[in-house]
């Protein structure tokens, strides 16, 4: 039976540890061009993953990348002060936020193989944070995702750390997707684009939804035309984007 979550829990000296995946190695075909470091709302798109990420109360948090740009950007990020009231408009203009991250906790992977597809950035990212108990993968073409929806999963994942939590609209599921430890090995043998769907398909039992507020939280930005379509409708709009589960099909 599918659950849905998550409640309160305290915190304790066995507390779960969860490590957050950013994969931010797409080559944006459908968009034109690397629409990563396009901007949105102020600051590069793969930007908005990062902060949130930040604020989410993650244990540890990698960036999964093929673009010298992210590197530099989230190394000069966390030189801004990352652990604290953070400004990233120290180097632009973007706004500022509260991290719940030390700097020593966030790093970059780098991708050697992008090629490869979805499953090297997964596989990078698992070998990365192999002491994690949880993996919660993200994807960094989504920019309206809330940073209460990650800890509602994360509350969700502590409380019951043998489920896969994977948010939801009620309707259908998207990104992200937190999975065990458990399944870490069956997820490094995934090859190609075969993202963690399959894994998903294989254990229904096991799956949590956590429902995101507004539907809005799961589109991702496929094209010019989702990316001006937010800009113009960012919150409320009802539009329904068909690929917002690319990740993990």
């Amino acid at each position: 039976m599918m659950k849905q979550g998550g409640a309160e829990n305290p915190p304790g000296k066995n507390r779960p540890r969860i490590a957050v995946v950013l994969m931010a190695s797409g080559s944006g075909k459908r968009y034109g061009k690397n629409k990563l470091l396009e901007y949105f709302g102020g600051r590069p798109l793969f930007a908005h993953a990062l902060c949130r990420a930040a604020e989410s109360g993650a244990d540890s948090i990698c960036v999964v990348t093929r673009y010298p740009e992210i590197r530099e950007y989230v190394e000069r990020w966390k030189n801004a002060g990352a652990g604290s009231s953070v400004d990233p408009g120290a180097f632009e203009e973007s706004g500022s936020f509260v991290s719940s991250a030390e700097p020593g906790s966030i790093r970059v992977i780098w991708n050697d193989h992008p090629e490869r597809g979805i499953s090297q950035s997964l596989r990078l990212g698992l070998d990365a944070q192999r002491e994690a108990d949880g993996c919660c993968f993200m994807v960094c073409d989504q920019p309206m995702l809330k940073t209460e929806t990650l800890r509602r999963m994360f509350r969700a994942f502590r409380e019951s750390p043998d489920d896969i939590c994977v948010c939801s609209d009620g309707r259908r599921r998207g990104n992200p997707v937190l999975f065990p430890k458990d399944l870490f090995r069956e997820l490094m043998q995934l090859n190609g684009d075969s993202g963690g769907r399959q894994i998903m398909k294989k254990y229904p039992q096991r799956i949590r939804e956590i429902i995101v507020e507004r539907p809005e939280e799961l589109y991702d930005i496929d094209s010019a035309e989702n990316m001006e379509f937010l800009r113009e409708h960012p919150a409320g709009s009802g539009h329904t984007d068909e690929n917002t589960d690319r990740v993990f099909r």
